[in-house]
């Protein structure tokens, strides 16, 4: 991961951890998700979106544990830059 994925991850990771908790938890990471698959394209419906979410934090939570944490995020930020072009720069 290049710094500046990295530091784009740290931001928006912690962006969107409301409660500052150091994990995201399942609504926390879809609005953050949908939001990052918006970017690459905008013809998904809410549903669909919302499907797709739900997909990504059970293939993310590395530990099973139910949350996001900022590796696992880093990790799903590293797939969508370079599986699906995800832009980092603002």
């Amino acid at each position: 991961m290049s710094s500046e994925e990295e530091i784009f991850a740290k931001r928006l990771f912690n962006s969107y951890d409301e409660n500052n908790n150091g994990t995201l938890e399942k609504e926390e990471f879809c609005k953050v998700f949908k939001n990052m698959l918006r970017q690459l394209s905008d013809d998904q419906t809410e549903e669909e979106l919302d499907s797709i979410a739900k997909e990504a934090i059970i293939k993310f939570d590395l530990n099973k544990n139910g949350t996001i944490e900022l590796n696992e995020f880093k990790d799903l930020v590293r797939f969508l830059v370079d599986e699906k072009g995800l832009s980092v720069n603002n």
